[in-house]
This record gives structure tokens, C-alpha cells and sequence, in this order.
């Protein structure tokens, strides 16, 4: 197999394109991008419902704690 024939990816592919979320933590961006190129749509948004259901955790878990720390 010549070099051309490389399964590898090519160089003349760019990386992702910035995203447009400000302050955006790069391993976000990248784990987003890792499930994109590995998964497709459906695994994006396989990993959305996931992170809409840790959110809702997430969330109710600091209700929790500013109830015990602010119980009025």
C-alpha cells in the first residue's frame, strides 16, 4: 500500500471549528467532538440525554445542600 492509499486521516482536514460558547472548557468541547466524530448524531444525542439527566442530579443535589445549610 503506497502512502496514498493510507487509511489515515488525511492532513488537508482541518480541525473542528471553534465553538461559539464563551468560555467554553476545552475537554467540554473536546469530549463533545470525541463522541460526535465516534458516535454520529445518535451518539451525541445519546450523550445529551445523559448530561440532561446528571444536570437534573446535579442540580437537586445542591438544592439539598442549600436547604441544610439555609433551611428557612
Amino acid at each position: 500500500m503506497s502512502s496514498s492509499d493510507s487509511i489515515d486521516a488525511s492532513s488537508d482536514i482541518h480541525d473542528q471549528p471553534e465553538h461559539s460558547v464563551p468560555d467554553l472548557d476545552p475537554a467540554i468541547a473536546e469530549a463533545v467532538d470525541g463522541v460526535t466524530n465516534r458516535f454520529g448524531a445518535e451518539g451525541l444525542e445519546a450523550m445529551i440525554r445523559y448530561a440532561e439527566s446528571s444536570l437534573a442530579d446535579a442540580r437537586a443535589a445542591l438544592e439539598e445542600l442549600a436547604e441544610a445549610v439555609d433551611p428557612d
